[in-house]
């Protein structure tokens, strides 16, 4: 922890705007919020289908659009049926929106959290599979309550028989470079807690609530998506992401049927 500290000071200086994912756009990192959106239920949720309209996102046995536009409406459901929570979605289904435009609907919204839902792909190796959750790294704002709904659902599908990749499913994700030269993505493990000024996922850098992007499965892969996608395995994970939210906010599931 002292480690940390002190990293955070030496590296707070260096954080300011930053390009987002797609390398065309800037991000401002939120040292110190307005506000806490946790003063009680119900809470403003904010559901992202991380794909939709012409971007597909990642192409496979599942389409990553389908499987998580399919994923995104379970959990809304389950969301509109618990009085704590109010359910909004980033984009309307199957619509395009940039990363910064769907984190600036969830905080126009007062969104309390925010949930990020993804695909993988592995072109090749259908053997690839596994469940990984990147919470907001440190230095953010909201760094803390993100990283704890991060194990809160990374968890959940370790217990129902997702692999977890990584350490414990959990992950930061940073771009590294610049403008001018082009990004590439660098993974690093939780237990790393060195603070970074790098950029992470451009809808996490922009919220101004805990946020998590979940890579709930491998498309490219059989065994994950008869697991984790269609009807029933998209189900399955809403349920788990329903359940996790529940714990993070401290309620009690609507029980299931």
């Amino acid at each position: 922890m002292l480690l940390c500290a002190i990293l955070f000071v030496l590296v707070l200086g260096a954080f300011g705007k930053k390009a987002e994912a797609a390398g065309s756009e800037s991000s401002d990192v939120h040292m110190d919020p307005a506000f806490l959106p946790h003063e009680g239920p119900p809470y403003t949720i904010a559901i992202d289908a991380g794909h939709g309209g012409s971007d597909v996102g990642a192409e496979g046995i599942v389409d990553e659009k389908i499987m998580t536009e399919t994923t995104i409406r379970a959990l809304e459901q389950w969301l509109e049926q618990d009085e704590n929570y109010t359910p909004v979605r980033t984009h309307a289904q199957d619509t395009f929106a940039t990363p910064k435009e769907r984190a600036e609907a969830a905080n126009e919204a007062h969104a309390a959290l925010l949930i990020s839902v993804h695909g993988n792909s592995a072109p090749g190796y259908p053997d690839i599979t596994g469940f990984e959750c990147y919470p907001q790294p440190p230095g953010r704002a909201y760094h803390d309550d993100s990283l704890r709904i991060a194990h809160q659902i990374a968890d959940r599908f370790g217990t129902a028989g997702q692999r977890l990749r990584g350490e414990a499913g959990v992950r930061y994700l940073y771009y590294e470079g610049d403008d001018i030269n082009g990004y590439e993505k660098k993974i690093i493990e939780e237990s790393d807690c060195g603070m970074r000024s790098d950029p992470t996922f451009g809808i996490l850098e922009h919220a101004e609530c805990p946020a998590v992007l979940a890579e709930q499965c491998f498309v490219t892969s059989s065994t994950d998506t008869a697991n984790w996608a269609g009807e029933t395995g998209s189900a399955r994970a809403a349920r788990i992401y329903y359940e996790a939210i529940c714990e993070f906010f401290g309620t009690q599931p609507i029980k299931l049927q």
